[in-house]
């Protein structure tokens, strides 16, 4: 492997310009630009790893130059700061990240650069111009690079016939939870089964199976205030269209391409809460990206209220055979759902059954059971697809009335 020195002697012979020169020995020293390492390298006669230093830049060293390598696109550096500019303009934004495509001939003559004298100490054009323009909007605009999720992605294509920036515009996330206290609509919009969303007479031209859903009544104002172009609701779970839910149900509120990001959380809650009946939000606060699958990927254990129709009167002491429900029950999937769910066997946990007895042929239950578990058919059976059951156990017919959500494990 070539000494500090001699990689410098046989660079020399190139005649490149101090960036990159300077950029064949990025790793060494800390704290400086190419350019800075370049003019060192040029000035210092017997040339080591511990001259990378501050102090040894020349007086007139500075940005720019051209050689057959770079063939000068750090002489455009300003023209690209006012290109970025210029895009970030429209956009309410604290964090960014720059990506470049150089010109194809400037990535060409690196490359060969490289298989010429190594790629020892090296970093590649693209990572330099990165550092400086970002640099550049730090101090232009007074936000923050981001390596991890970014408000905005820009990169800026150098290539030849394209000469633009394009940018990736990051979601803004909200998380939050919810209270539904509607028995008529879904969490998401459903499109008519009839024409498919396309509109029919079936559902009066709307294309929708229900008029509303949470997601519907919750993001307007927030896709108004961010000017998104859409929003995608991320529950944690759903209840069915027909269930109540007060136990505070997780969701992410993810807001496609927005144009302003500082927004009011807490007015934008109170005037969800204000505008209508159907459903509650609480506890907003921005999220990250991995919350979504967070929320989607875990398996909450919850607690519901059922009101049961009982096809006969119990006598209030056959009601004790309920405690049998307690532990384990196996759930083949339920007739309702077989259309679009795996035709399989499921056990899941039963924690905990209590019951109240509330009219003739009518009881109330309180049941706490893993998540996944199906609490129509742990009362109907199902056709005895579900084992046990209180239809099972009371030896009557049982079918849920309604069905709340009270407790969702966080």
């Amino acid at each position: 492997m070539l000494t500090v020195k001699e990689k410098r002697d046989r660079l020399l012979e190139e005649d490149l310009c101090d960036h990159c020169l300077g950029r064949q020995f990025a790793k060494l020293g800390h704290g400086l630009e190419n350019y800075e390492r370049g003019a060192i390298a040029r000035e210092i006669e017997d040339l080591d790893e511990d001259d990378f230093v501050r102090e040894n830049i020349p007086e007139d060293a500075e940005v720019g130059g051209e050689c057959e390598v770079c063939q000068g696109v750090f002489e455009e550096l300003d023209r690209y700061t006012e290109m970025l500019t210029n895009a970030f303009d429209r956009h309410d934004l604290s964090t960014f990240l720059i990506g470049i495509r150089p010109p194809e001939e400037v990535v060409e003559a690196e490359e060969e650069l490289w298989e010429e004298h190594g790629i020892e100490w090296t970093e590649p054009i693209k990572t330099e111009l990165s550092r400086l323009l970002g640099k550049r909007m730090e101090a232009e605009l007074d936000i923050k690079v981001d390596f991890k999720r970014p408000d905005i992605m820009a990169v800026v294509d150098m290539r030849e016939g394209k000469d633009r920036v394009e940018l990736q515009v990051n979601s803004l996330l909200v998380y939050g939870q919810y209270n539904k206290y509607s028995r008529e609509i879904p969490q998401t919009e459903w499109h008519c089964r009839n024409c498919r969303g396309n509109g029919c007479e079936e559902c009066d031209w709307t294309g929708k199976q229900y008029p509303t859903s949470v997601q519907e009544e919750i993001q307007p104002p927030f896709i108004r205030e961010t000017n998104a172009i859409e929003a995608k609701f991320h529950g944690g779970g759903r209840e069915d269209v027909d269930a109540r839910c007060l136990g505070k149900r997780e969701f992410v509120l993810e807001l496609v391409e927005p144009l302003e990001r500082d927004i009011d959380l807490e007015e934008l809650q109170e005037e969800v809460n204000e505008s209508q009946d159907n459903v509650e939000i609480f506890n907003l606060r921005f999220a990250e990206k991995d919350e979504i699958e967070d929320i989607k990927q875990k398996h909450a254990d919850k607690t519901y209220r059922a009101k049961v129709k009982l096809e006969e009167d119990v006598a209030e002491e056959e009601l004790e055979k309920l405690e049998e429900l307690v532990g384990e029950v196996e759930q083949r999937t339920p007739h309702r759902v077989d259309q679009r769910r795996a035709d399989k066997v499921r056990r899941r946990e039963v924690y905990s059954v209590d019951w109240e007895k509330t009219g003739e042929g009518e009881i109330e239950l309180e049941v706490a059971a893993e998540a996944g578990t199906y609490i129509k058919e742990l009362v109907s059976s199902d056709e005895g697809r579900t084992e046990p059951s209180v239809a099972g156990l009371l030896g009557t017919e049982a079918e849920v009335e309604t069905l709340d959500v009270i407790e969702i494990e966080k």
